[in-house]
């Protein structure tokens, strides 16, 4: 199954982050073939961070791991809390619960939070929790607690979510980010659906576009299901 979010010029894009463009260079009638051009943000769509997006000394994104990312897939399902709170967090009691219902987390694994907010993708306003006059974000994401040990603890090779961010939209320091990064854990944001995959034994393949230099990149995002 498929779990990347479609690249449109109407996306949810993150405030100040370039659009998406696309230009028809050539025609039918013209050149005889057709042919567009497109531009657009490294971190918008479905997409890839790379260390050097927060981290100073970060590597780019060729050398930031061996792709495609190829892992079990670990899924949290937090879509009932996040349907109550927006601002939600995937904390050590989820990843607990999962333990408990599931198993240890396999190493190298991939951990990926549905919070259901994938279904917002059609409209940006709600895709970044933004509700009345009010231009505020928030969407559900990550608990830096929670990220710290998934990779200290269970060596995780990659940690995901349906929002535009494994941070909270109030944290700065993009914590959850850092942490994962340094670590040399891929970080993949704006994930399409989860909801046909199973909580536990699929494989996920992670296969960015392998862009020279880049502090990120759009990804195309599959999940194995047996």
């Amino acid at each position: 199954m498929d779990a990347t979010q479609p690249i449109t010029p109407a996306m949810p894009l993150w405030p100040d982050d370039p659009s998406m463009v696309a230009e028809t260079v050539a025609t039918f009638s013209t050149e005889g073939y057709r042919l567009r051009a497109f531009r657009m943000g490294e971190h918008s769509g479905t997409h890839v961070n790379a260390p050097s997006s927060f981290l100073p000394d970060g590597v780019s994104l060729e050398d930031a791991a061996s792709w495609p990312l190829v892992a079990p897939l670990v899924i949290i399902d937090l879509r009932k809390r996040a349907g109550l709170d927006s601002g939600c967090t995937c904390g050590m009691d989820d990843l607990e619960a999962w333990e408990n219902r599931f198993g240890r987390i396999p190493r190298g694994a991939f951990v990926a939070c549905n919070t259901g907010w994938h279904r917002h993708w059609d409209d940006p306003r709600a895709y970044f929790g933004r509700t009345g006059d009010s231009d505020a974000i928030r969407f559900p994401s990550f608990a830096p607690g929670a990220v710290q040990w998934l990779c200290a603890e269970r060596h995780v090779g990659g940690i995901g979510i349906d929002t535009h961010g494994v941070d909270a939209p109030d944290d700065a320091s993009f914590s959850c980010n850092r942490t994962a990064l340094s670590r040399g854990c891929a970080v993949v944001e704006c994930l399409g659906s989860l909801d046909a995959a199973p909580l536990s034994g699929a494989l996920i393949i992670v296969a960015p576009l392998p862009l020279v230099g880049g502090t990120g990149a759009p990804a195309t995002v599959t999940v194995l299901v047996p």
